[in-house]
């Protein structure tokens, strides 16, 4: 039996990420891989933090976390929460930015 988690984290982005080129591309990756993991989420960004929630089989969004870590466009990287789930929030969604500027 597979069990859905959601994981929800911060971190501050480097100014070399913040490109609307970079940030377009982190996204339509981010739309493929989520894709064919079957992970959803969201990828909020605010001035130079991000907030990102993540949803899925548990084993992936874990390791998808752990890859998330490691990104050199990003650091100070802040779990926030990690936990058992019965139903999506972004059912619809592999993966949607939103830029709040």
């Amino acid at each position: 039996m597979t069990h859905n988690s959601r994981l929800i984290y911060r971190s501050v982005a480097f100014e070399s990420s913040l490109a609307n080129d970079v940030l377009a591309a982190i996204e339509q990756k981010s739309i493929a891989n989520n894709a064919r993991d079957g992970i959803t989420g969201i990828l909020v960004l605010s001035g130079d933090h991000f907030l990102q929630v993540l949803e899925g089989e548990s084993s992936k969004v874990n390791q998808l976390y752990n890859k998330i870590v490691r990104d050199d466009r990003h650091h100070d990287v802040e779990l926030l929460s990690f936990e058992q789930i019965a139903d999506r929030y972004f059912s619809d969604w592999a993966m949607r930015l939103v830029d709040l500027y």
